[in-house]
């Protein structure tokens, strides 16, 4: 799977990813927090998005039988972590407002948990040295960028269907419906993309060169707040952050003036700049 990679240091200390993006309820700091956008972008179990009547999706059971890489990617509000369930609930949830260094808490209602290494120590890090490699370059990504490039190129055709299947399967998924469309198909590439390469250094990159930013970025940063009353646990969504901006301009890096200059004004300044 891996192609290319970074292997940890040997001898290094200081492992920070545990601390650095664990709940709060280790007194960890909660740093790279998914969002509830990222979180609804996982489809069900069966194959479906959760916005399809028929899916099975309960709003108020909303982690019941999702894709699988979204129980490896994110720690949600009953996840097991470290031999505990998380707690985002309020009030009194030990991972929410309500618990330890409460100024770590999740503004999103979720953890990070892709990357993490439970066996590792988290709340004293410093002296403790990692095996985790970064990887630059999986198999995964390569079937992806194949699938997308031949489906622009050709279509749908068999061989980007068996590379989108083949990432599908190995994560416990149905395959794709037969019959897309290269837009529907194109559409299906991008929510792969998405989950499967989530926290992987590629969203922000992907929807510049898709041309799609200005939607995805220009919505608020959604969370969800959870609520418990005995038994009873009602989640609600929420806004984590609100005024991101995303203008058409921002497709594009200005011109130095002074390349400008250097040109004798040949060089025409993008626009909006």
């Amino acid at each position: 799977e891996i192609i290319f990679e970074r292997l940890y240091a040997q001898g290094a200390r200081h492992v920070c990813l545990e601390i650095a993006n664990g709940p709060n309820g280790y007194n960890a700091w909660g740093g790279n927090l998914p969002m509830q956008n990222l979180v609804d972008d996982y489809q069900m179990a069966n194959g479906k998005s959760i916005t399809d009547a028929s899916s099975g999706f309960d709003p108020q059971n909303p982690y019941k039988n999702r894709d699988p890489r979204f129980y490896a990617t994110i720690l949600y509000n009953g996840a097991s972590y470290r031999s505990n369930d998380i707690e985002t609930f309020i009030p009194g949830g030990k991972d929410s407002k309500d618990g330890p260094s409460n100024w770590n808490t999740s503004k999103t209602g979720y953890y990070l948990k892709k990357f993490m290494n439970d066996a590792l120590p988290i709340n004293n890090p410093w002296d403790v040295a990692g095996t985790q490699p970064w990887i630059y370059m999986r198999y995964a990504e390569v079937l992806l960028n194949y699938a997308e490039a031949q489906n622009e190129a050709s279509g749908p055709d068999a061989s980007v269907y068996s590379a989108v299947n083949s990432i599908r399967k190995r994560a416990g998924m149905p395959d794709l419906p037969v019959g897309l469309t290269q837009a529907t198909m194109r559409q299906s590439i991008i929510a792969e993309r998405r989950v499967e390469l989530a926290f992987e250094e590629f969203r922000y990159y992907d929807v510049r060169r898709w041309k799609i930013a200005d939607q995805t970025e220009n919505v608020p940063a959604y969370g969800v707040e959870v609520d418990k009353s005995g038994n009873l646990v009602t989640y609600k969504q929420k806004i984590a952050l609100d005024g991101r901006k995303f203008s058409q301009q921002n497709y594009w890096l200005p011109i130095p003036r002074a390349e400008i200059q250097a040109s004798n004004n040949k060089l025409q300044q993008n626009a909006g700049y």
